[in-house]
């Protein structure tokens, strides 16, 4: 077996019934009776729920070693990702999983899950994760002109006149404060290469104030980006990936990303069927652009209405896309559509913050594929058991460029794009994310 992930998808019959074992686990939640047909043990009642344990450990620990002790003259001159008994066999990792979600999911396992869930949690997110970096070389330094670039009016601006940033280095970063990246692909047309990030959302946990915020960025604006020309913020990863995004968002913002996770519009629709859909409110013009137009792509979900109701992943993609339709807060454009990220991140946290952990789990697995990320085991751990410790379930929201800091009126190379003023939002970026006193 090489060093490389296991390929759980090629192998429909352990993913079968590796997700029938999970599935049977999660279903019976915190019942004090559970049956489960997992590496030939069966648990019959909570008076045993303490040995089985005990003899569950052994064995996967017996198989573990076994397993480590053959491969460890291989790996000696090998480097890897991970550490190495993240390679042992299959059956293996879904003996693990199994028993992490007994121990989760019964009464007498929740305290150990509490003391060891944290670390396993970030064994399961590295295995199951893809890697962000793919080894796609740097794209031309082009221009990407829209049917809304062509159609808009405006004068060109003055680069030259612009009052630029003067950042250097990864940005600011404090301790207690965690800064992800949230990024939603457009690759459609993109080929083999990566596409325009026109999702970008900042997640913030900072441990300081017990606080999680959302900072959507918008894709039109106006960047420095180092070694190309001006350009939209959206098409910086699309240039030459998500180092070259952090730097650009360092240089323009005076912010250090501490990682990344990334998911393609197409993987979008799946998670959102995943979920079971979302409760969404429409307002009527939003109703009857999706049912007029293809942003909706399958046409048979095109009857959507006014008003909240239950939608799938389909009919969630195109709502996240219109731009010439006001949403329910009012704003329109690409406001709009910012407003409308953050209307389906929480709808996705509202309905599953009171989910049991069982539920949660299960999903989980599901979802963690089509996920792409630079963010380690470790540093997951971190951000975890930060999110544990800080006990809140309330979000607090802002967008940049903020309201009356920019100017929505020029082109730059024919380009409809929105030119900050970027010490203002710096300012205000960093009130928001550090809790700093504006005067």
């Amino acid at each position: 077996m090489d060093n490389s992930k296991f390929d759980f998808d090629m192998d429909p019959e352990f993913s079968k019934k590796f997700y029938e074992n999970i599935d049977k686990i999660l279903s019976e939640g915190d019942t004090s009776t559970q049956d489960l047909e997992s590496e030939e043990f069966t648990i019959k009642s909570e008076d045993r729920i303490d040995d089985e344990i005990y003899n569950i450990n052994a064995s996967l620990a017996e198989q573990i070693c076994n397993e480590l002790d053959k491969r460890e003259e291989d790996n000696q001159s090998k480097q890897s990702k991970f550490p190495s008994w993240f390679k042992v066999p299959a059956g293996i990792l879904a003996g693990l999983l199994l028993l992490i979600s007994f121990l989760g999911f019964t009464k007498p396992g929740n305290q150990l899950l509490l003391n060891l869930g944290v670390n396993i949690g970030g064994k399961v997110w590295a295995v199951w994760t893809n890697d962000l970096s793919s080894g796609i070389s740097a794209a031309e330094d082009t221009d990407h002109l829209e049917e809304e670039d062509l159609n808009t009016d405006g004068p060109e601006a003055d680069i030259s006149k612009i009052e630029w940033p003067n950042n250097y280095g990864a940005g600011r970063k404090e301790e207690g404060v965690y800064n992800i990246l949230l990024l939603g692909e457009e690759a459609i047309g993109s080929g083999s290469g990566r596409g325009r990030t026109d999702l970008m959302i900042i997640a913030t946990l900072n441990t300081n104030t017990k606080e999680i915020k959302l900072t959507s960025l918008m894709r039109d604006l106006l960047v420095k980006i180092p070694g190309y020309k001006e350009n939209k913020l959206n098409s910086v990863y699309e240039k030459d990936g998500i180092d070259l995004l952090y730097t650009t968002i360092a240089m323009n913002f005076d912010i250090h990303i501490d990682g990344t996770a990334l998911v393609n519009f197409e993987n979008f629709e799946k998670i959102i069927d995943e979920l079971g859909g979302l409760e969404l409110t429409l307002t009527r013009g939003e109703a009857r652009y999706l049912n007029s137009t293809n942003y909706i792509s399958n046409p048979a979900y095109r009857n959507v209405k006014e008003g909240t109701q239950l939608l799938n992943g389909n009919q969630v993609l195109g709502y996240s896309r219109i731009r010439k339709r006001a949403t329910i807060t009012g704003n329109n454009n690409d406001y709009g559509r910012t407003d409308r990220h953050r209307l389906i991140l929480n709808a996705i946290f509202d309905k599953y913050k009171t989910t049991s952990k069982a539920t949660l789990a299960s999903i989980m697995f599901r979802l963690l594929p089509m996920v792409s990320t630079d963010i380690d085991n470790k540093n997951f751990e971190l951000l975890l058991n930060s999110f544990i410790e800080m006990g809140t379930m309330e979000i607090q929201q802002l967008r940049l460029p903020a309201d009356k800091t920019f100017t929505d009126t020029q082109k730059v190379r024919g380009m409809f794009v929105l030119i900050p003023d970027y010490n203002k939002n710096i300012e205000i970026l960093h009130e928001f994310i550090f809790g700093d006193n504006v005067n």
